[in-house]
């Protein structure tokens, strides 16, 4: 007979040779690794336990990162709850490890002995009864005397089942064992993003996970084993491909391809692992999804969601949404369609239901949608909620929620029950996902026993093109700053810090470096005002309008550049600086050819549009005022307005946000593709040539590849990516 091990802490008893964790006789759903986590802790009594000490003792015949052991901390912590003080059951020392936070009594059983009964069963009584007794009165009197005992003992059944069948019900999935399949440094990030859509996804059938990488200005689909190794890239015949879904028998990729940046995009069908794409009908979508059965698809262009046959033939409107709709994901049984909305106004996105046949549109989580959850903070602000499936079996509903700028996935069951509606909190959701890396883009593996996430870690480092080496070189100290532009002296820079989104100012030499915004506003393209004295920028994250801002160089309030409802694209002041200069954004337009440059009087709040720009975006005034130049929604075309003429003219072929040469000769853009490039355009006379090639750079940032800076000297700067977002798969478990 073996001795084991039981310890007591708080309400909570831990069996050793059982390997149960038990909480008032019900026993607590743990994975095997988490209880030997919590065992190891429980044995030293409070003691600090190092997390090299933990990982030996927990794994100790294999190699793992520390994710995993900060998964099954955080797998604890959801399961134990507070203390009655509202503390973790598990702390967190800084630099050193972990400890139990509350007292452990330990005791000890020999395995094999029972415990006494409470009466001999087989013993018989020495005296023998005497007689008997009959009569109906008397057995009258023993089923009255009975029903009070039964019907006690008939609620102690149904309290008891009631409370088991909740137990149950309420026990929530897990994941735990990050596995690294990639590590080729690359960003996985398509092209929806700098338009307001989710920044990834991923796809997976038994042996293959796919996904996009590369710049926005360059990106691919690209594959790696669903067991880890070298990464290769699916070829297509069309420029800038968008990963949107995999087909159910799991041999074609649905894929979009990019006719214009303002534009949706064209759906083609590519077959894996080789073969010929092909064009699905003349649909055209930001983003799509095929049916369970392969038999259709829904679409989603704009705020329109549309259903189809599965090759894109026979399209008819099903909904229009309250936001841009994203990633639309069918349910199992092929009764629902879930979508990512976003709302552009207020930059927040939620998740919302609607029936096949385009009836009962309803957000997933009303209490919980973006704009409206905030908490108090650091991370102040609101809640966005995407990028939604359901597990193969459609159990569960697995998303990702981001706040304060960490990601996470999170899971809630995959459809309503009786027992939900029985016990509301059973539908509640929950976190699956916590370590040191966000985790983002949740797919399953077909059998429904692995989960894929993106793990991410954003940073930059700013560097500048050297023209006599031609490489790029840090540069400010390399600072991870994106959106960097000068005063007209050059003497002061105003940048935005990466990934954090707050705008500040300093010296060029980084002296008197002051914050000018805070969480949970996130700045971009921030400019200079003419005189210094200001900083224009687009402000966006509030849970409000996104809109463009100004505020005094040396701090205070931050106020509105105009009264009106905001949405101003890529705001430049004019060169006396009494105006601002913006376009409509194409992306949210649904007609982009309609969108036009407005010139707005920061006195009289008056505004006027440029003359034949309908169709134009992104403007840049020229230092001399003479010139705009804009970016067209048909194609990647660079036009040029002139104030004396008052026309328009083709200048280059090109893209991105634009920026002037101070002396007004050069309009400096972005070549997309292969041979992605910094391009500068002579205006006199129309000559184009390369300035920096942007090839093999990874670029960070909310806008990389579109967006690049220019240092007083006229030198092209790129914030370059040294941060980490690699795919990872961990093992799910159901209860």
């Amino acid at each position: 007979m073996s001795q084991q091990e039981i310890f007591e802490f708080g309400l909570y008893v831990l069996d050793s040779a059982q390997m149960l964790l038990r909480r008032g006789g019900d026993v607590v759903p743990l994975q095997p690794r988490a209880l030997e986590t919590l065992l190891v802790l429980v044995r030293r009594h409070g003691e600090v336990v190092s997390k090299q000490e933990l990982m030996e003792r927990v794994w100790p015949d294999s190699f793992v990162e520390e994710g995993n052991l900060t998964q099954n901390i955080f797998l604890l912590r959801r399961e134990l709850g507070k203390t009655p003080e509202g503390e973790e059951h598990i702390q967190t020392v800084p630099k050193r490890g972990y400890r139990m936070n509350v007292a452990v009594k330990e005791g000890s059983l020999v395995e094999g002995m029972t415990s006494p009964s409470a009466g001999a069963a087989g013993n018989g009584n020495a005296d023998a009864p005497q007689e008997a007794t009959t009569g109906s009165a008397n057995g009258m009197k023993w089923r009255v005397a009975a029903l009070p005992v039964l019907a006690m003992l008939l609620l102690l059944a149904l309290g008891t089942g009631a409370i088991v069948l909740r137990r149950l019900a309420s026990a929530h999935p897990s994941a735990s064992g990050y596995v690294r399949i990639t590590l080729d440094g690359a960003m996985k990030r398509g092209i929806a993003s700098h338009v307001g859509g989710p920044d990834a996804s991923l796809f997976a059938d038994e042996r293959r996970v796919y996904f996009m990488e590369g710049s926005q200005d360059a990106p691919w689909i690209a594959e790696v084993s669903a067991s880890g190794g070298e990464t290769g890239r699916v070829a297509v015949s069309f420029p800038l491909p968008q990963l949107m879904d995999f087909s159910p028998k799991r041999s074609e990729l649905l894929v979009g391809g990019t006719v214009d940046q303002a534009g949706p995009l064209q759906l083609w069908g590519v077959p894996v692992p080789a073969g010929a794409a092909h064009r699905l009908g003349d649909a055209s979508a930001w983003d799509a999804s095929w049916s369970p059965d392969g038999q259709e698809m829904v679409y989603a262009r704009g705020k329109d969601l549309y259903r189809a046959r599965s090759d894109g033939s026979e399209p008819r409107l099903l909904v229009t949404l309250p936001g841009l709709g994203w990633q639309p994901r069918w349910s199992p049984d092929g009764t629902r369609v879930r979508l990512t909305v976003a709302d552009v106004t207020t930059s927040t996105s939620s998740i919302w239901e609607v029936s096949r046949e385009g009836a009962d549109l309803h957000p997933l989580l009303p209490q919980r949608r973006g704009a409206e959850k905030t908490s108090a903070g650091p991370a102040d602000g609101p809640i966005n909620f995407c990028c939604g499936l359901w597990t193969p079996d459609g159990r569960f509903f697995v998303f990702q929620v981001t706040k304060g700028g960490r990601s996470d996935i999170w899971s809630m069951p995959g459809k309503q029950s009786f027992l939900g509606r029985l016990f509301p909190s059973i539908a509640e959701p929950a976190q699956l996902t916590n370590g040191q890396l966000s985790s983002l883009a949740p797919a399953f593996s077909p059998d429904g026993r692995k989960l894929f996430v993106i793990g991410q870690q954003l940073r930059g480092e700013l560097e500048r093109f050297d023209a006599r080496t031609g490489d790029f070189v840090t540069y400010m100290g390399g600072i991870s700053a994106s959106f960097v532009d000068f005063s007209r002296d050059g003497q002061w820079v105003t940048y935005v810090a990466y990934p954090e989104g707050t705008l500040w100012r300093s010296r060029l030499d980084g002296s008197e470096r002051l914050q000018l915004t805070f969480a949970p506003m996130e700045a971009m393209v921030p400019k200079w005002s003419p005189d210094g004295s200001r900083i224009l920028f687009y402000g966006i994250g509030t849970g409000k309008e996104q809109r463009s801002y100004w505020i005094s160089a040396s701090g205070g309030e931050v106020k509105p550049v105009s009264a009106g409802r905001g949405e101003e694209m890529n705001t430049c002041w004019s060169p006396d600086g009494d105006s601002v200069m913006y376009s409509d954004f194409p992306f949210y337009a649904k007609e982009p050819t309609k969108v036009e440059i407005h010139v707005l009087n920061l006195k009289s709040q008056s505004i006027e549009s440029l003359p034949g720009s309908a169709g134009f975006f992104a403007p840049s005034w020229s230092p001399d005022g003479r010139y705009v130049g804009a970016a067209a929604s048909d194609g990647q075309r660079i036009m040029l307005f002139d104030f004396k003429s008052r026309a328009w003219t083709d200048l280059a072929h090109g893209s991105g946000l634009m920026k002037w040469s101070r002396d007004g000769k050069y309009l400096y853009y972005l070549r997309y593709g292969p041979e992605s490039a910094v391009m500068r355009v002579r205006v006199s006379d129309r000559q184009e040539e390369e300035v920096a090639s942007l090839k093999g750079i990874r670029q960070a940032g909310r806008l990389a590849g579109l967006e690049f800076g220019m240092t007083p000297d006229g030198a092209p700067m790129v914030l370059k990516d040294v941060g980490t977002q690699e795919i990872y798969s961990l093992d799910w478990y159901e209860p």
